[in-house]
């Protein structure tokens, strides 16, 4: 994955503030289509071929912040203008929540290993021994890898002790953990929709900004700007994203135009309790393994990868779920925005009609930003919840859903927790074995993203000042025994 701190980052949000400047200045209609000029001046040193194709670009990222789907309704002779006019008027379907923009694709060339000038042409020559293939050969004392041969095992890289031989993936495809992602016959990145998981590790990994998110952000702040009353869910993950407490986060949210903000570990709590009951109905009837069901990217894969996994999830509803309900519940009328690290969010929110909107951390940066406020400039928001559901905040990192069901069960230390810290292309594999050889483990929780879902797509900082900035808290069940199986007897 790209580091966070990078160029693209820093555009894009620069972008949405833009855009979001002039919405709520009411200037946007006549404006969008001189923010591509103001973003990129004509004395700008390009980091493109020209200003002109990074004023293309900027063009295709207001389309993703306006909710665009570039890849079907890309119209070169149409004007930005016209698209805000569209989708002032009428909202935009929120799925696929990914779209593509072929002319920022690099076309990279095809994953490939490559020996550098660090080989030493050492005599033990493990790359050779190692080959499946046989497709290493000397030449002058360097070794040289037939590509025409090669099956990109990787194994010639595992074990050369100089570090001589370099991977040189397709970051994009290899970021994908269900293949979804490829290259069509141009040579452009394209996504298989009916593959997809809406996890957002491509977005996260291309350097070119070829595949975007196509923002919820305009339907969100056209309810701010009706003045209806919008609830904020505030997913567990937002401690430690932005400078300043909880409270100040919720009192920026006040201030942003939001009515009122509840926090989803309300929500989460709930999900604990019913994956408690469930689990221990499983364990009396001995009817195997159960999976967690918070993480959307996940219910995504079961759906439409692993179907055999349908009958082990639990079937409570995510937190996003339960706080919506209780949110309807308590505000006839209210709007219901989820706020999270999340971009599979939208697609779970697309399946119910408790979710009004989604919108990322990053998304939110932007916002606060449009408005002009500082987080640690805030006076902190009591609204008499900022102590409650404590424990389940910790439902944002690897191995915290877990460790809320277990403190709800009678006899948590005679249960066996399998702990997925994340799904690449190798834990996807080992999943699909599981039809055949399951786990052992009675409660499986599963994270596609590493470290939790401070570490998703839609996030402001790295996990490392996440984890700093909620004050070094982790899940308090021990990370080895929740990462991997305990062993049965």
């Amino acid at each position: 994955m790209l580091e966070m701190n990078n160029q693209y980052t820093l555009i894009k949000r620069r972008v949405q503030t833009e855009v979001l400047k002039h919405f709520f200045d009411d200037t946007l209609v006549e404006s969008a289509d001189k923010i591509p000029f103001q973003i990129i001046p004509k004395e700008r040193v390009p980091n493109r071929c020209c200003i002109y194709k990074e004023r293309a670009m900027i063009r295709y990222r207001i389309m993703a912040m306006l909710g665009i789907d570039i890849e079907r309704y890309d119209d070169e002779m149409k004007s930005l203008s016209e698209y805000v006019k569209e989708v002032l008027e009428k909202d935009t379907p929120p799925v696929p929540i990914l779209t593509t923009i072929s002319t920022a694709c690099s076309s990279c060339p095809p994953d490939r290993y490559l020996i550098s000038d660090a080989c030493r042409g050492c005599f033990a020559r493990p790359c050779l021994a190692n080959c499946p293939k046989d497709c290493i050969t000397f030449i002058n004392g360097q070794a040289r890898i037939d590509e025409a041969r090669c099956i990109r095992c990787g194994k010639c890289k595992d074990v050369c002790p100089f570090h001589a031989v370099v991977h040189i993936p397709v970051p994009c495809e290899e970021a994908c953990p269900v293949n979804a992602v490829e290259k069509n016959k141009d040579g452009y990145v394209e996504i298989d929709y009916k593959k997809c998981i809406s996890c957002g590790r491509c977005a996260m990994s291309c350097p070119f900004g070829a595949i975007v998110e196509r923002s919820g952000l305009i339907p969100v702040v056209k309810m701010l700007k009706a003045k209806e009353h919008v609830t904020a869910m505030i997913a567990p993950a937002i401690e430690g994203q932005f400078p300043g407490t909880l409270a100040q986060i919720k009192g920026a949210l006040l201030a942003s135009g939001f009515s009122s903000v509840v926090e989803v570990s309300q929500g989460a709590e709930t999900t604990s309790v019913h994956e408690a009951e469930e689990l221990t109905s499983r364990k009396e009837s001995k009817a195997g393994y159960m999976t967690t069901s918070c993480c959307p990217a996940y219910m995504e894969i079961v759906d439409k990868h692993l179907p055999f996994l349908d009958g082990r999830r639990s079937v409570a509803l995510s937190p996003m779920g339960y706080t919506a309900r209780w949110s309807k519940a308590q505000h006839a009328g209210t709007k219901t925005v989820f706020i999270g690290p999340c971009l599979a969010k939208k697609v779970e929110a697309a399946k119910t009609a408790d979710v009004d909107g989604v919108i990322t951390f990053s998304e939110l940066a932007s916002l606060f930003m449009a408005k002009g406020i500082d987080v640690r400039e805030m006076e902190g928001a009591d609204l008499g919840d900022t102590a409650l559901f404590e424990d389940c905040r910790e439902f944002a990192l690897s191995s915290g859903v877990a460790a809320s069901v277990l403190r709800r069960l009678d006899n948590p230390q005679d249960v066996d927790v399998l702990s997925i810290d994340g799904i690449d292309k190798k834990m996807f594999r080992t999943m699909k074995v599981w039809e055949k050889r399951p786990p052992e483990a009675d409660l499986v929780e599963v994270m596609c993203c590493e470290g939790g879902c401070i570490n998703g797509p839609g996030t402001v900082v790295k996990p490392s000042v996440a984890i700093r900035l909620r004050g070094g808290n982790k899940a308090s069940t021990p990370v080895k025994a929740m990462r991997d199986p305990i062993p049965r007897g």
